[in-house]
């Protein structure tokens, strides 16, 4: 204890909320680990209201004794919702029997897997039976739901807020409990005691709680600026940007930037969580400040003087007038729903607190204190959810604002040297900053992430975290100009993608410094033990040199207008940096001259560590003209693909064509319906639409494209020279058990120098192959190459050879269907079709599964192909 009653320069008398959260604190964790009788909280609030009357007139004694009652009362708040003391969690039905629960979608809906194919949904129990549905009992709790999905924002399924009933099997949760004593890195969420694992999902109704619809809301205002700036940017640099800007982690973070590989490293997220920068692509409460700042600087013209150029936020006058008052409204109206739109996560909902205090403090005529702010957010936070202290982002961000107020100062003034260097003060406050964040926190992540102290941490943060404000700003502009102009996002875009990128390569280049990392193992025990020493230690640093724990003093007046005048330079430079990115990339777009060739390209398309599955064809005339035709079975490899062979800020397609609603055909094309804008969308229609068909149709009608149905007869122009021809099906579809084979999409692309027969997923289709034959004439069915659908399990029809008998063809392209579960599941899958089913004849057949991607190059002259 100092001379002046502090501890390391914290007053004792403005710790009072401090003692008190911490004994609440404490009443949990003491009711967590001994497990007491029901009876022993309601016995010991009573007890020490009792001491407390008694003890009035003696300040010392009755201030311990309101620590015990808070004790007792943070102990039966947590007994309220442990599932220990309610007969009816539902941890406690949890058996091998199949079991029917009614709840509600309490939590936004995840994509989880390293390949973001199944949904994770958090439901919050209301009733269960174990009956079939004869007799419902009242159940509490909350699980966790695995299903099959790959779009966040499903119109089909359960959403945040719905109402549901499952039907399955109450498993434990994967891991275990999370409400343990910081024992081992878990996959349920804190207060999940059970899972389910794909059950049948049945959405009742919609939740009519005001505050689960306005969480709603801004889910689904969140997906919609998610898909915003998806359609300003390419990938997976849109996904960065999404997670940066939103805490939304979409399919394409699942990759890495096209040409880059690194062993043990699959996907960007890996390589964000590896090195130590997953603050950056998760709602984290730094970013709740960086926002705060950004109102706070853009709104400073409402109430500050020009003559004094007041830098504080508001005024400490008693009478502040009405510009403050807006200033306030606007800022803390920013904070919270920024905290709302980045998913009310632990660790943005602590900052988002904070922030409103830090606002509100002046204007009530308090001083701000950052550790009573955060003893106020611990106590909000675990009073609604007791379990929120054993989670892995309310404690680093707990833990990481506390060591970053405390420790920032002590080794900034280890690194004064480095201030005589240029920009040698602001390297030293980041790293600084870093080195106090990772002393606080480097054993929670260990414990929940296994991550080691490193210096590859270090670096990275320095390199990065200085440019997250600048993406912050300008991911918000983007989803603000692009809901009303895309053209101006566009602009936005062109600046914030080469920062992106820059931040891409710093992660990847700090990689291969992760083995410097500390060789440390942590557990439970030893957590406890090195938190108690790092106080004891900071407690004896201070007592030795407390001017190093101090904030520097302020700036001279010279000082100040030097750092004035700095700053003036930087923001000058960046805007300048800003105009160079748009003047330059528009002029490389606004030249950039398409080849006077049409270009036809099977792309090589299929989920991450598996062979090509489904179909993909990519057409670009000489005009400059944009056609895709179908769009394969995986969104990211499909996205990848594109954003390599198309300009790097070309969001828009001239025409989508979709052959046949088959999986392997339509499931990456809705992907592409959310990034790009699309001029036309074609397809032949469905007699018996599904399920996955109907939501392709659902966003087009949301998207507000133009849409149309062919049948045989009609023609479509693409520019002025390639022409397709509908061959296949009649206006009127065929209805049958194999309707969707029947009725797929054939066209004849024409074009001068070449013809192309588009049979796709048709060829196997022995009525649609036999139509096409009593139709059409051998002249009107003649290409140089025809391209089909093949699968490896199944034989193409005898009509198909009659087909090409009449086509004549010299080049034969097979793109591969889907695989069947018990192939994917094979040692070696393979996406290639038996020479033994293919056709033969006098043509050269090539399969995209064993060729890769193939480019059909067409002009006047003559065609050839070329593989890629």
């Amino acid at each position: 204890m100092g001379s002046d009653g502090t501890i390391l320069g914290l007053s004792i008398r403005g710790m009072t909320l401090v003692a008190v959260v911490s004994a609440w604190i404490g009443g949990i964790l003491l009711v967590d680990s001994l497990k007491p009788p029901s009876l022993a909280a309601p016995i010991g609030i009573i007890i020490a209201c009792i001491l407390i009357v008694l003890l009035w007139q003696d300040k010392q004694g009755r201030f311990i004794m309101i620590l015990l009652l808070c004790v007792c009362l943070g102990a039966a708040r947590y007994m309220q919702v442990s599932p220990d003391y309610d007969p009816q969690a539902i941890k406690k039905f949890i058996s091998s029997d199949v079991i029917r629960i009614r709840g509600t979608v309490s939590d936004e809906p995840k994509l989880v897997g390293c390949k973001g194919t199944t949904r994770e949904l958090i439901i919050t129990a209301s009733s269960i039976s174990q009956d079939n549905g004869a007799f419902w009992q009242d159940a509490h709790g909350s699980l966790e739901v695995l299903t099959l999905g790959t779009t966040i924002d499903d119109p089909y399924g359960a959403n945040y807020g719905d109402g549901v009933e499952l039907s399955g099997k109450l498993q434990s949760p994967t891991m275990s409990s999370p409400c343990g004593n910081l024992q081992s890195s878990t996959t349920s969420p804190p207060g999940i005691f059970a899972t389910m694992a794909f059950p049948r999902v049945t959405v009742r109704r919609s939740e009519e709680n005001l505050f689960s619809n306005i969480l709603a809301f801004f889910y689904h205002l969140r997906v919609t600026l998610a898909s915003t700036i998806a359609r300003a940017l390419p990938e997976p640099e849109a996904a960065l940007l999404i997670a940066i800007v939103l805490g939304l982690r979409t399919p394409d973070l699942n990759s890495l930037p096209p040409g880059l590989h690194i062993p043990t490293i699959n996907s960007l997220v890996t390589a964000f969580n590896d090195i130590g920068l997953a603050h950056l692509i998760a709602p984290s409460g730094f970013k709740v400040t960086i926002l705060a700042g950004l109102i706070t600087a853009s709104t400073r013209w409402l109430y500050e003087n020009k003559k004094t150029q007041d830098k504080y936020l508001l005024s400490t006058q008693k009478h502040s007038n009405w510009r403050h008052q807006v200033t306030t409204m606007l800022v803390v109206g920013s904070i919270a729903a920024y905290t709302l739109l980045c998913g009310a996560g632990p660790a943005a909902i602590r900052a988002g607190i904070m922030g409103i205090l830090l606002v509100i403090a002046p204007r009530i005529g308090r001083t701000y204190n950052v550790y009573t702010a955060l003893a106020a957010a611990a106590l909000l936070m675990s009073l609604i959810d007791p379990f929120i202290i054993w989670d892995a982002g309310f404690l680093l961000s707990f833990l990481g604002t506390l060591g970053i107020v405390l420790l920032t100062p002590f080794f900034q003034r280890l690194l004064h040297f480095m201030e005589s260097l240029p920009l040698g003060g602001y390297i030293a406050e980041t790293i600084a900053v870093t080195l106090a964040a990772q002393v606080a926190t480097w054993p929670i992540l260990f414990i929940f992430f296994n991550q080691k102290p490193s210096l590859a941490t270090l670096l990275a943060n320095i390199l990065t975290v200085p440019l997250l404000g600048t993406l912050i700003m300008l991911g918000m502009l983007i989803c603000a100009t692009g809901m009303l102009f895309a053209p101006i996002a566009m602009l936005c875009g062109w600046v914030v993608y080469p920062l992106l990128q820059y931040v891409d390569i710093a992660v990847i280049w700090c990689l291969p410094l992760l083995p410097l990392a500390l060789s440390v193992e942590v557990d439970s025990t030893r957590a406890w033990a090195y938190y108690i020493l790092l106080a004891i230690v900071l407690t004896l640093l201070y007592q030795r040199w407390p001017s190093y724990f101090q904030r520097p003093q302020m700036h001279t007046p010279e000082q100040l207008q030097q750092k004035q005048r700095l700053r003036r330079i930087w923001n000058l430079l960046r805007l300048g940096v800003a105009l160079l990115a748009v003047v330059v990339t528009g002029f490389s777009e606004l030249t950039a001259q398409p080849a006077a060739v049409l270009t036809i390209t099977f792309l090589n398309v299929g989920p991450a560590g598996l062979p090509s599955q489904g179909e993909a064809i990519l057409i670009r005339t000489p005009d400059g003209k944009t056609v895709l035709v179908d769009g394969g079975l995986d969104a990211i490899s499909l996205a990848q693909a594109l954003d390599s062979r198309l300009p790097s800020w070309q969001h828009s397609l001239d025409a989508l064509l979709l052959t046949s609603p088959r999986s392997d055909h339509i499931t990456a094309t809705q992907d592409i319906l959310g990034r790009y804008t699309i001029g036309t969308i074609l397809d032949a229609g469905m007699a018996h639409p599904n399920t996955t068909y109907a939501h392709w149709r659902r966003t087009i009608n949301e998207r507000g494209f133009r849409y149309a149905t062919l049948a045989q007869g009609n023609t479509v122009s693409i520019g002025t020279d390639v022409t397709l021809q509908v061959l296949w099906p009649r206006s009127q579809l065929h209805s049958g058990s194999n309707e969707v084979l029947d009725n797929g999409l054939i066209v004849r692309l024409v074009a001068p120098g070449l013809r192309m027969l588009l049979l796709g997923a048709a060829a196997q289709s022995s009525y649609a192959l036999s139509g096409l034959l009593n139709d059409f004439s051998s002249n009107s069915l003649q290409s140089e190459i025809v391209q089909m659908v093949g699968e490896t399990n199944k034989a193409f029809p005898t009509r198909l050879e009659d087909v090409l008998q009449e086509v004549h063809p010299s080049l034969l392209v097979v793109t591969p269907g889907a695989l069947s579960a018990t192939q994917r599941k094979a040692t070696t899958p393979s996406a290639l079709v038996p020479a033994t089913l293919l056709p033969s004849g006098n043509w050269q057949t090539l399969q995209t599964a064993q060729m890769g991607t193939v480019e059909i190059i067409s002009s006047n002259t003559g065609w050839n192909m070329k593989i890629l």
